[in-house]
């Protein structure tokens, strides 16, 4: 008899414990969620992150069917039977061709171009850093801002002319000696002729191999927290930074959180936002669109040196449509008033994907 009290109490004691902590943990999961925006509470990323962290590796488990559509082939994506990976993509107007950037995991980094009327590739350049070693940067976008085209890697941003690229022959070598500096891990770039917008790639993992800088971790409302950021710098600021001299950090005019998973952006002729999401060779890649956000009240400001900049929230409550695709996508650019992109699956290191898609493509 007294061994039963005693397991009752115990029993009672466990019984207390765990209400206590779901109440603890109810009560932190909506207090994480009052006042919005606002910085994201611990518990709140916590939950966020371990969601994200499981559904990942389900979605990755299971293969969905390929009836893909919503897509059409403009030409094939050159150097993927070399070994090189396609990351960043833009159509640069003066030139009439698609510009595409690649990493390659054991040989400098390269930009190659395609003749957007005969499909062709024109010529292939290797990039080199400023004092001779070769570039190895993930090159992770490609804009083109008319009298310059920009590149993106880490945190840094790249600028070169049309005129430097039409002087080199197939083959030649590319230096990056012009940058600046941002305080977003730039994953894509783009450009619209008024701004050039760089942005972060977030999904968790607990070494944080795909990390971003924790003052970008937002509470937007009580049901989604963003971890990434999408600066937008008007041209004329950027391009004056450019001119300061390399390492200088330009101040944006605005910006915008993002949600997870965000290869590519591009801004549509309405002022919509369009964003590639994807993660993962044999999972799902979406194209997803929102309103001009813009034209909102700013959800909330971020303090700069000389003032204050707003910052628009790219949330679900603002999405319009999501175009479900193939694996894989990565940046995206606007032509002819319509959103086109790149797949890196067809590359040989995703050979093994379940839909490898080695074109250029118009959604």
């Amino acid at each position: 008899m007294k061994k039963k009290g005693v397991g009752k109490k115990i029993g009672k004691a466990i019984a207390v414990v765990l209400a206590c902590v779901i109440v603890v943990g109810v009560a932190g999961y909506f207090a994480g969620g009052v006042n919005t925006p606002r910085a994201v509470t611990g518990y709140r990323a916590f939950l966020a992150n371990a969601t994200e962290y499981i559904g990942r590796g389900v979605r990755g488990a299971i293969k969905t069917d390929n009836d893909y559509t919503g897509y059409t082939e403009l030409a094939a994506i050159p150097e993927t039977e070399n070994g090189y990976v396609p990351q960043g993509y833009c159509y640069c107007e003066a030139a009439g061709a698609y510009v595409l950037s690649y990493y390659h995991d054991d040989k400098a980094s390269v930009l190659s171009f395609v003749d957007a009327a005969t499909g062709e590739r024109t010529k292939t350049l290797h990039l080199q850093n400023a004092d001779g070693t070769d570039f190895t940067g993930h090159a992770g976008g490609l804009a083109d801002g008319g009298a310059y085209l920009y590149l993106c890697s880490g945190n840094s941003i790249y600028r070169f002319s049309p005129e430097t690229i039409g002087a080199l022959p197939d083959g030649g070598t590319l230096v990056l000696d012009s940058f600046v500096d941002t305080d977003v891990r730039c994953s894509y770039i783009h450009c619209d002729g008024t701004y050039l917008y760089a942005g972060e790639f977030y999904t968790y993992y607990p070494d944080a191999r795909y990390g971003t800088d924790e003052t970008h971790h937002m509470q937007m409302s009580m049901t989604e927290i963003h971890f990434s950021r999408l600066n937008a710098y008007a041209l004329e600021a950027l391009n004056a930074a450019f001119d300061a001299g390399n390492g200088m950090i330009p101040i944006p005019a605005f910006a915008c959180t993002t949600p997870n998973l965000v290869q590519g952006m591009a801004r549509t002729a309405d002022g919509g936002f369009a964003l590639s999401t994807s993660y993962g060779r044999n999972t799902d890649s979406h194209l997803l669109y929102y309103t001009d956000v813009t034209a909102r009240e700013p959800a909330y400001y971020l303090t700069v040196p000389g003032g204050e900049v707003p910052v628009y929230a790219l949330t679900k409550d603002t999405q319009t449509q999501s175009l479900r695709l193939p694996p894989l996508l990565e940046g995206v650019d606007m032509k002819d008033d319509a959103v086109t992109g790149i797949f890196e699956s067809g590359a040989q290191k995703y050979s093994d994907g379940k839909f490898p898609l080695n074109q250029i493509c118009a959604f």
